[in-house]
């Protein structure tokens, strides 16, 4: 299982965070979004972090490093424009290979992190998994790759996960929103966007290591 983090500028600046039950403010507020994300998803066992970059390329580099202080190891994935989710896909089809794979916002924090959903997508595995309480965080099988190439060669780059989810049930491929599990054409709704891929110019500098899928 790896995981891909759309990442830009915002998710390395300080932001607060919700109160504790106490009304007392959380006690790691003031620390950038991004490095919650980071420990969120080795807190779920995951090793292997690709980090599409945005505008923020150099500050997020600078910031996060190898990912070692974190628990991860990380893949940079140099962008230069946003045209939409599905070509965060496609810029990092090489380095996703076939492997079982997270996508995850990186300016937005999840309190509970993903552990439980990652466990329900791996007792299940349908090709694709919508998490409702987790905005912008989708699970995936490498089964998405061939909704990506299958979207007509103009919008592809600026289809939205919904479009990848909708294409997998027409398919006849499991896919999960909100909860349901849906198999065939119905309808796929309840989805969040997420937006913020920009277009690979440079080669991706790998601090990785090789992931199998379990």
């Amino acid at each position: 299982m790896k995981a891909l983090v759309l990442s830009g500028r915002s998710g390395t600046r300080p932001r607060p965070l919700p109160t504790t039950a106490e009304g007392q403010p959380h006690p790691e507020a003031g620390t950038p979004v991004l490095f919650h994300v980071l420990e969120g998803i080795a807190d779920a066992g995951i090793l292997d972090v690709g980090i599409v970059l945005g505008d923020g390329a150099d500050e997020v580099r600078a910031a996060v490093g190898d990912g070692a202080r974190f628990g991860v190891s990380v893949t940079y994935l140099p962008q230069r424009r946003s045209p939409g989710p599905a070509h965060a896909l496609r810029c990092a089809r090489e380095w996703l290979g076939e492997d079982d794979f997270v996508t995850h916002p990186g300016d937005t924090f999840a309190l509970g992190g993903i552990g439980e959903q990652m466990e329900e997508f791996r007792t299940r595995r349908p090709a694709a998994q919508a998490v409702a309480d987790r905005p912008g965080v989708y699970f995936f099988t490498d089964a998405v790759h061939r909704a990506v190439d299958a979207a007509p060669t103009a919008a592809r780059d600026a289809s939205d996960f919904p479009d990848l989810l909708r294409w997998l049930a027409e398919q006849g491929q499991e896919v999960v929103t909100g909860g349901a599990h849906t198999t065939g054409s119905a309808p796929i709704t309840g989805c969040d966007h997420l937006t913020g891929c920009d277009h690979l110019t440079d080669s991706a500098v790998d601090h990785g290591r090789p992931q199998t899928r379990p």
